[in-house]
C-alpha cells in the first residue's frame, strides 16, 4: 500500500469535459475563471455565485456545452457545502445539456456516486460508478482536436506539414493521458466504496489498478487522490498511523496542485488519525495548521475552534512549544476580532484577553474544550470542477 501511495490524484482525470469546446464569449470566460479560482482557494460561496452567473450567461446564448459544464461546476461546489439534494438536481440539468452538446457526461456520474456514498447509499453509488465506466471519457473527441490526415490544410507542403504532425502527436498523447487518468478515477471510486463496506481485498485490488494507471500520468491532483483513497483503506483496516501518513502526503500534493480548499479538511483527518494512533503531539501540530489556514482565510470563529482543539492535544502531549505557538495564533485571532469591532465573547463565552496570560503561555484553561470532535466523516473525497 505504501508503495502505491507515492503515485496518487484528486481530480477527475481531465479538467474539461470536451477539450475542443472553448467559450468564445469574454464575459463567460471571465466568470468561469473567477469561479474556478474561488473554488480552488476554498471560497465556495463566491464560486457558487460566479458559476450561477456563468450558467445564466450560457443560457442566454443557448450554449448547451457551457450550460452543462457550469451546471456541473455548481453541483461540485454545492456538494462541498453539503447541499447534496440541490447538487443532484444540477447534475441532472448538467447531463441533459451535455447530452444535447454531444459531450461526455462521465464526470456527472462520478460526482453523483460520491454524493450517494457520502449518504451511505452504497448500492446507488455502485450503480453510478458503473454508468461512469460505460460513459465516454471526458476527453477530446477522436479526430476533432487535430486536422492532420486527409483534411490536413497544409498537406500540400512537406515543410509546413511537419509541425502539424507534431501537434497531432502531442494532442493524441494528451488525450491518451486523459483517458488513462479517467480510468484510474473509476478504480478509485470503486476502492472508496469497497473501503466503506470494509471489503479490504476488493479495495486493495481496485487501488492497485488505480496505482498502475496513475503511474502513467504526471499529476499532483492524481497523487492527492491516491493518497486519500490509500488512507481510507488503512482506516478500514484500523491502521491509523499509516492513514495519518497518507493524509499528510495528500495535503502536500494538494498544495502543489494549487487545490488549497481541501487542505484544512485533509489535515483535520490527519489529526484525528494521529489521535487515534496515540500521538497527540502530531495531532496538535496538524490542528494548529488548520487554525492558521482558517485565520488566513478570514474565518476567525473557525480558526478559534481549531486553536481550542489543538490546545487539548498539546496539553495531553505536554508540549510547551506548541502551547507557545497556539498563544501567538490566539492573540492574532483576538486582535482581528477586536479590529472588526466585535467583542471577544463572539468567539467563546470563556475568552479572556491574551495580555493577561502572556507570562504563562503554557496555561490554556481558557482554551480548553472538554470534548474534541469525534473522528470526522472520511467518506467524501476531493472533487474538482471540469473546466479551467
Amino acid at each position: 500500500m505504501a508503495g502505491c501511495a507515492l503515485i496518487a490524484t484528486n481530480s477527475l482525470g481531465c479538467r474539461s469535459t470536451k477539450a475542443t469546446a472553448k467559450a468564445m464569449d469574454s464575459r463567460l470566460v471571465r466568470l468561469a475563471e473567477d469561479g474556478n479560482t474561488a473554488y480552488d482557494e476554498g471560497d465556495l460561496n463566491v464560486a457558487v455565485k460566479k458559476y450561477r452567473q456563468a450558467i445564466a450567461r450560457a443560457w442566454s446564448m443557448d450554449d448547451p456545452f457551457e450550460s452543462g459544464t457550469h451546471a456541473y461546476n455548481l453541483a461540485a461546489c454545492l456538494t462541498s457545502l453539503s447541499e447534496n439534494a440541490v447538487a443532484t438536481d444540477w447534475l441532472i440539468e448538467s447531463r441533459a445539456e451535455l447530452c444535447r452538446a454531444n459531450a461526455s457526461t462521465a464526470n456527472t456520474w462520478l460526482l453523483e456516486a460520491k454524493i450517494a456514498q457520502s449518504e451511505l447509499r452504497l448500492s446507488d453509488a455502485d450503480r453510478m460508478v458503473d454508468r461512469a465506466a460505460c460513459a465516454k471519457p471526458p476527453c477530446a473527441d477522436d479526430g476533432q482536436a487535430c486536422q492532420c490526415g486527409r483534411n490536413d490544410p497544409c498537406r500540400e507542403s512537406c515543410v509546413t506539414k511537419i509541425p502539424c504532425v507534431g501537434s497531432c502527436f502531442a494532442e493524441n498523447e494528451a488525450e491518451e493521458s486523459c483517458r488513462v487518468a479517467y480510468q484510474a478515477q473509476i478504480h478509485l471510486a470503486r476502492a472508496r466504496i469497497a473501503a466503506e463496506r470494509y471489503d479490504i481485498p476488493l479495495a486493495n485490488e481496485q487501488l492497485s489498478c488505480a496505482c498502475e494507471l496513475a503511474s502513467q500520468v504526471c499529476s499532483e491532483d492524481m497523487q492527492a487522490e491516491l493518497q486519500r483513497v490509500s488512507a481510507l483503506v488503512h482506516l478500514a483496516k484500523g491502521e491509523y498511523m499509516q492513514a495519518a501518513w497518507h493524509f499528510d502526503k495528500e495535503a502536500d500534493h494538494l498544495r502543489l496542485a494549487g487545490t488549497y480548499r481541501e487542505i484544512p479538511n485533509t489535515l483535520e483527518l490527519a489529526a484525528a488519525a494521529y489521535e487515534q494512533a496515540g500521538l497527540p503531539r502530531d495531532a496538535a501540530l496538524r490542528l494548529t495548521r488548520v487554525a492558521k489556514i482558517w485565520f488566513g482565510r478570514g474565518d476567525t470563529t473557525r480558526a478559534w475552534s481549531f486553536v481550542q482543539q489543538a490546545s487539548v492535544q498539546a496539553e495531553v502531549a505536554g508540549c510547551e512549544s506548541i502551547n507557545r505557538r497556539l498563544a501567538l495564533i490566539a492573540h492574532e485571532i483576538q486582535q482581528a476580532v477586536l479590529a472588526n469591532g466585535q467583542p471577544l465573547s463572539s468567539l467563546s463565552p470563556e475568552v479572556e484577553p491574551m495580555d493577561q496570560l502572556s507570562d504563562q503561555p503554557s496555561e490554556f484553561d481558557w482554551l480548553k474544550n472538554d470534548s474534541l470532535n469525534p473522528f470526522p466523516d472520511v467518506v467524501t473525497a476531493t472533487w474538482i470542477p471540469p473546466t479551467k
